[in-house]
């Protein structure tokens, strides 16, 4: 037992040795590699944080913007509809309590009201799956721009990976020195400035 713990030692003393020796000999490549990497600017992995990248995004707030402009004027037009179905609904409960109408005419207007707000629903899973369609087209296309624009940044390949850092992501943690959030953003934004001025 004695002997074990003996070959345990020296094994580890050679091998932080080793790694002393490594570490702070003269070797100019490893330095060099060292640099590289403490840096960010030729990581083989890098990453984006793509929350501040979708913040400051140009196109993503344009068409984010646009989107809940689109969604407050649905919400508008079925907030109408839906105060202009209460109306009615309110106006034959009163006339029904006040005996204006007679038995035929109630279940005929019960069945109107019916029909009115089964197509009120009907209205609202609609507008609720055509925001949800235009949702995920638009997170298509950032996707697709900033996937796009990461091919034409890294056509040298100086990175081998390019991670995207967000919340629930699997990078809990990472060296700021190899964050190109701010990289690819001003390039992204500039590409975006010059496609909207054609």
């Amino acid at each position: 037992m004695k002997n074990i713990s003996l070959y345990l030692n020296i094994v580890l003393f050679i091998a932080v040795a080793l790694l002393y020796i490594d570490r702070f000999s003269g070797n100019s490549g490893a330095k060099e590699q060292n640099s590289h990497v403490s840096t960010g600017n030729a990581g083989d992995i890098v990453y984006i944080n793509i929350d501040s990248l979708l913040n400051s995004y140009d196109l993503y707030n344009e068409l984010k913007t646009s989107l809940i402009q689109e969604q407050q004027n649905l919400e508008a037009g079925l907030n109408s509809k839906s105060k202009a179905y209460q109306r009615k609904a309110m106006e034959f409960q009163q006339k029904v309590e006040k005996r204006l109408v007679t038995q035929a005419q109630a279940e005929e207007m019960q069945q109107q009201l019916m029909s009115e707000q089964q197509s009120l629903l009907q209205l609202k899973d609609q507008l609720t799956a055509q925001l949800a369609e235009k949702e995920q087209n638009m997170n298509k296309q950032i996707f697709d721009r900033v996937t796009s624009y990461l091919k034409k940044y890294n056509k040298d390949g100086k990175h081998k990976i390019i991670l995207g850092n967000t919340m629930g992501s699997n990078v809990l943690e990472a060296d700021s020195t190899l964050d190109i959030t701010k990289i690819a953003l001003k390039g992204l934004n500039e590409d975006y400035q010059m496609t909207k001025t054609k």
